[in-house]
């Protein structure tokens, strides 16, 4: 069974994006994927998951007070 939801990263700006997995299989017939921030084409499949939570769990990183945290 596939899931819901499959995450995806730019490898030139960095950025990750969510798309429904049902929606992709539909589009790659004649289509290429693209970064919606910086329009490349250079996109690298992260998890497929069934909730959206699991999908864009990855952990932040944030400069407080001179040091830098992760955040979740």
């Amino acid at each position: 069974m596939l899931g819901i939801y499959t995450s995806y990263k730019c490898t030139s700006c960095k950025n990750e994006f969510v798309l429904l997995s049902e929606d992709i299989r539909k589009m790659t017939k004649d289509r290429y994927l693209v970064c919606p921030y910086c329009n490349s084409k250079r996109v690298v499949v992260g998890k497929v998951t069934d909730s959206l939570r699991e999908c864009m769990q990855e952990s932040s990183y944030r400069r407080y007070k001179g040091a830098i945290t992760q955040r979740r």
